[in-house]
């Protein structure tokens, strides 16, 4: 391995919703991490009925209720049908790996050391305000010491955020002005305009088999300002934006309102920030989106019911094109409103768990890191040509099988084979490599017997004309039956 390069700056991961482990008096309450997710709730069920929010106030750095965020989730960890997360340790292990960096603590450090590089784990139930205040603070006082400790007067922050931790870093670098003293913030699959899972789960509920989180997901903050904050919802065929919609199903629609309403703030604020020209000139967002997989993109309302589904909404009734994503964020989501017409976004094949592993981003990202410490220059990619589309459930019965279906595009012959490896992940078993079979415009993979337990799943081409696509991954579970 090549000698380490120089890092001045001070680099900070976020992870998304529920990518943080939360204790209570010293007791895990939310540690979900390489393990078939049954096997804790079914356990903990009354440890996971805590994690119901009462209340929540955006200016209060402590609720009182003694519940604190204490580290990232590093490994897989799946909320089947709502979150699934293939970890944060490639993340990291790219900065530490290839960067001269001091590791630290960002809550318990004494106030005297200097540290560099830090992971933010946050109560992710609340208000993103909040944590974006909590995130200011403690930056404030790190990057102080790193100054004059290092000699390096000038460095900046450096945020690399996963899903909703984009918009908890939005909101201290735009309303609360963090952006003067950072230099980039990189995305991964952030939710810019929401996303159809977090209405569906609030109109619908939450319960996959004999899990029931229904109650404690509906009393989130934060699952508020995960919703569409664009025109998704079809009333007899017009289309309309969940917080001026009245009637929907479950919906605070004053909860639904202040959370348009902190969308509105970070809009509003990047509107007066494009006026700057240091602002202009100094600092980047660099949203890396997962594309060519299914996903939800609007929802039909009729009959007290919310229905959400693959259909186009209005906005997009003629550019079929942009109407896929990466199974959880839509294409038009993942990207910020301001920079809709900017050539140099990163798009690529890929589930919304697996964009911070995936190969190819973390390599293009180490790249840009690298010139950031001489002259920040966004490193702009090609979207791929040719792409795999995965499709399978987050949960399985262990008597029934196990069904992946893909589709190929920009790949007209494909002369190799389709492959899925099977990895346990809560289980020491041998990676199962099997082939999908060819059904006209589809593949399909059927696997029999698999035991219960929490699997990851990586699809790729071996294909000898030398046109591969990036490989797609993803996790799923089978269950033993209740």
């Amino acid at each position: 391995m090549p000698d380490k390069a120089p890092m001045k700056d001070m680099v900070v991961i976020l992870p998304g919703i529920l990518g943080s482990v939360l204790q209570k008096d010293g007791k895990d309450l939310w540690a979900v991490s390489g393990q078939a997710i049954w096997q804790v709730l079914t356990q903990s069920q009354k440890t996971i009925d805590k994690l119901k929010l009462i209340q929540d106030d955006p200016e209060a750095e402590d609720l009182g209720d003694g519940i604190r965020p204490t580290a990232l989730i590093q490994d897989t960890h799946l909320i089947p049908g709502f979150w699934k997360i293939d970890g944060y340790t490639k993340t990291a292990r790219l900065i530490t790996d290839n960067f001269d960096v001091t590791p630290g603590d960002i809550y318990n450090d004494p106030a005297d050391k200097a540290a560099n590089f830090y992971q933010f784990p946050y109560d992710w139930r609340r208000d993103c305000r909040a944590n974006a205040r909590i995130l200011k603070k403690l930056i404030d006082q790190r990057l102080k010491c790193w100054r004059q400790k290092s000699g390096a007067a000038d460095a900046k922050v450096i945020l690399m955020a996963h899903s909703m931790g984009g918009l908890v870093s939005r909101y201290y670098l735009e309303v609360l002005e963090g952006w003067r003293d950072s230099r980039a913030l990189f995305t991964f699959g952030t939710p810019y305009r929401g996303s159809l899972k977090a209405a569906n789960f609030m109109a619908n509920g939450y319960k996959q088999l004999f899990l029931d989180l229904t109650e404690v997901m509906r009393s989130l903050t934060s699952i508020y300002q995960l919703l569409p904050i664009y025109k998704v919802v079809n009333i007899n065929g017009e289309f309309h934006r969940i917080a001026e919609t009245q009637g929907l199903p479950n919906f605070d629609l004053v909860k639904a309102k202040d959370a348009l309403a902190f969308h509105r703030e970070i809009e509003a604020a990047v509107e007066r920030h494009r006026q700057d020209a240091d602002y202009l000139r100094s600092f980047s967002v660099v949203p890396i989106s997962g594309v060519q997989q299914p996903t939800l993109q609007s929802a039909r309302f009729a009959q007290g019911q919310l229905t959400v589904s693959e259909d186009l909404p209005a906005a997009l009734k003629d550019r079929p094109d942009l109407g896929d994503g990466d199974g959880t964020v839509p294409k038009i989501s993942a990207i910020p409103i301001e920079r809709s017409q900017e050539l140099d976004n990163f798009f690529i094949a890929e589930q919304h768990g697996g964009l911070q592993n995936q190969a190819q981003v973390l390599d293009n990202l180490l790249n840009t890191l690298r010139f950031s410490q001489f002259n920040l220059s966004d490193v702009r990619a090609k979207t791929p040509q040719a792409a795999i589309g995965l499709r399978l459930e987050d949960l399985y019965l262990a008597n029934e099988p196990v069904i992946l279906r893909a589709q190929l595009t920009g790949i007209s012959d494909l002369s190799g084979q389709l492959t899925a490896e099977i990895e346990s992940v809560s289980h020491d078993r041998p990676t199962l490599s099997l082939d999908f079979v060819e059904q006209e415009n589809d593949w399909m993979l059927a696997i029999e017997d698999l035991p219960a337990g929490l699997y990851r799943v990586r699809v790729q081409t071996d294909n000898s004309t030398g046109k591969n696509p990036t490989p797609v991954h993803d996790v799923f579970e089978v269950v033993r039956n209740a």
